[in-house]
């Protein structure tokens, strides 16, 4: 079975790690107790039991510390299955990715999908924005901003050109920026011309005038190409 331990340096797991931390607006680190107070002995929780006034206008109570805001119930279990003997940053960090794995997350965080990790993660943190309880939470788009863009979201994906392709619509002499990668209809023509729709074999008016102006007739003329003149109007066709 896997460890917490063996995930304290994989870099996907220390981006969410980082992300909780900025969420639950610790200021002091690996040293801080719930309102961001100092402390400095992590030899254990401090267990420091402390009020706050919920969203709903009710007064709760929490022994909130660390860098992940560990309760000393939750730090207790985490402790004894995990066999942590202090407070220290790597066991808290330990701590925090046990919990991350028991709630089915880390698969989500090793893939990089950190949307679907904080999905489930909302009742372990209470501000994350899946989080259930009456407390101050992050938006959204806080979280996509302390992810710095990169959390993948479902649903359409833009198609960007090939390097191939670039050089065809745009030459070799661009500059080495970022360009945007969406193509005009003119370009698309370019590039997929066999997308284009086949060209209509009806007349328009203007080409009724050109095929039959020398005809008096009263008789309603038919509006259909005979194959000689489908070859006149229609060279490449």
């Amino acid at each position: 079975m896997a460890s917490p331990q063996q995930y304290l340096n994989n870099p996907n797991v220390r981006k969410l790690l980082d992300v909780i931390a900025s969420a639950e607006g610790v200021r002091h680190g690996y040293n801080t107790i719930f309102g961001n107070e100092r402390f400095s002995n992590l030899s254990a929780h401090p267990n420091v039991r402390k009020s706050f006034r919920q969203t709903d206008g009710k007064t709760n109570f929490t022994t909130a510390a660390g860098r992940y805001q560990f309760l000393k119930g939750t730090w207790d279990g985490l402790s004894r299955q995990y066999n942590l003997k202090d407070f220290s940053p790597q066991s808290q960090d330990i701590g925090a990715i046990g919990l991350i794995m028991q709630k089915g997350a880390l698969g989500d965080v090793l893939k990089g999908n950190y949307q679907a990790a904080i999905q489930k993660l909302g009742g372990t943190w209470a501000s994350l924005p899946s989080s259930p309880y009456a407390q101050p939470k992050r938006s959204q788009a806080e979280i996509n901003k302390l992810l710095g863009g990169s959390a993948q979201q479902g649903g359409y994906q833009p198609q960007y050109l090939s390097a191939k392709d670039e050089v065809r619509l745009f030459g070799k002499s661009q500059p080495q920026t970022i360009r945007q990668k969406y193509l005009s209809a003119e370009d698309e023509a370019k590039l997929f011309p066999q997308q284009q729709p086949p060209a209509t074999r009806y007349l328009s008016a203007e080409d009724e005038v050109r095929l039959f102006q020398q005809s008096n007739q009263n008789t309603q003329q038919s509006s259909y190409l005979t194959p000689e003149q489908e070859a006149k109007l229609f060279p490449g066709g």
